[in-house]
């Protein structure tokens, strides 16, 4: 029995719909293809997917605006970006979009599984080429509100994630403290909670986190 009810692909290249549909249609009692915008919203308007896979390059629109259009008109619906692209303005488009998850095509079929699930499951997936991006993005944003963002299915602001570079550097609380001006009452307060969420007992741990999340790189330390 399919663990999930259906899901709709728009991408232009035939082949790799067709790929897709080998690596994860078993997952799905039905499976729709689309290889253009226009077509794919039809369709989605048409059967109501729960998954909607897109891709960014498209003959007659780009993913991010695609996206834009699917999410306000199924807003319940889950969607998953599916490219090619490396590219760090393509990724944060995409996010910005309203994905709920991002896999890069030259990862593996295990990953992209991975990704279907834990999206059907109502988490945030983001492989890690997505990640690296996504921080960059944010992590030196002035507003820390806007800058909250999913990072391992934990929601960060942009001043937390420059907290956990700074630790990884292992700069005192003072450092900190001066150079996010914050007081050092403050920085430890954001410290305890950042640690608590992501299970760490010690800056051990949080480096740990840094590095497989694409916080930090093995060159910052």
């Amino acid at each position: 029995m399919s663990l999930y009810k259906s899901v709709l692909v728009i991408d232009d290249h035939k082949m790799v719909a067709n790929g897709i549909k080998l690596v994860i249609g078993n997952l799905f009692d039905n499976f729709y293809m689309a290889h253009d915008g226009m077509s794919g919203v039809s369709k989605a308007l048409q059967f109501f997917p729960q998954l909607i896979i897109v891709d960014y390059s498209l003959p007659d629109t780009t993913g991010d605006l695609l996206v834009r259009e699917l999410k306000y008109k199924l807003p319940y619906t889950r969607v998953l970006a599916y490219t090619f692209t490396y590219s760090s303005n393509v990724i944060v488009k995409l996010v910005q979009s309203g994905v709920n998850g991002y896999v890069i095509k030259k990862e593996d079929d295990e990953e992209f599984i991975k990704a279907v699930h834990a999206v059907m499951e109502g988490r945030e997936y983001f492989c890690q080429e997505a990640r690296i991006h996504i921080v960059n993005k944010f992590a030196n944003a002035e507003d820390d509100l806007a800058a909250t963002h999913l990072i391992a299915n934990f929601k960060f602001s942009g001043k937390e994630i420059e907290m956990i570079r700074l630790l990884c550097k292992q700069m005192t609380t003072r450092e900190i403290g001066a150079s996010l001006h914050l007081t050092e009452r403050t920085v430890e307060q954001y410290r305890s909670n950042m640690s608590r969420r992501i299970g760490a007992r010690n800056l051990a741990g949080i480096i740990k986190f840094a590095l497989q999340n694409g916080i930090v790189q093995l060159d910052d330390l």
